[in-house]
């Protein structure tokens, strides 16, 4: 079976022939970059042969002048060894916020302590989302004191509004 690809004459003495073998003449200079590059000179302005990058001193020597930088090929790795990391994890729960008990009293029995209840309340909520711990728990406690306050205010209304009226009842039937 024929793939229609015939190899041409270079190709076969390309497979055959070896690597070519590098003389000490044939080594490029490295401490130059500048030498070995067929077409390419120094930049106008820039320094003259010679000067440049010294591999032996590690960067640029003021003997040499400003100089071209590393050789192309090189790379530099500084390995750096890793930081010891402490990593702090603390878990807050949200503060009680008497909602439920500030509906009660806002519902049943003291409507302008029960609606500073409620604005408390959802004040600890916002605080707490916010991250602000210490003001949400200080509304906690206002929450709490307005909301048994109210409840507290309430049900005495209620109790004193029962006296009245089974006083005003029995005044009545005694009248009669």
């Amino acid at each position: 079976m024929s793939t229609g690809y015939n190899k041409f004459q270079d190709e076969e003495a390309a497979d055959t022939a070896p690597p070519p073998q590098y003389s000490q003449a044939m080594v490029m200079d490295t401490t130059d970059p500048a030498v070995g590059q067929p077409g390419y000179g120094p930049p106008m302005g820039a320094p003259s042969m010679g000067q440049g990058y010294d591999p032996s001193m590690g960067a640029l020597s003021p003997a040499m002048g400003q100089g071209y930088g590393p050789p192309m090929g090189t790379t530099t790795t500084v390995a750096v060894a890793p930081q010891p990391q402490t990593i702090m994890s603390t878990t807050v729960c949200q503060p009680d916020d008497y909602f439920g008990l500030a509906l009660f009293v806002t519902i049943c029995c003291c409507l302008p302590l029960g609606i500073v209840g409620l604005i408390k309340a959802n004040d600890v909520r916002n605080r707490f989302q916010v991250g602000d711990i210490a003001g949400a728990e200080q509304a906690s406690r206002e929450a709490k004191t307005y909301s048994f306050l109210g409840l507290g205010f309430g049900i005495g209304i209620i109790v004193v509004a029962i006296i009245v009226t089974i006083i005003c009842v029995v005044v009545a039937l005694q009248s009669v």
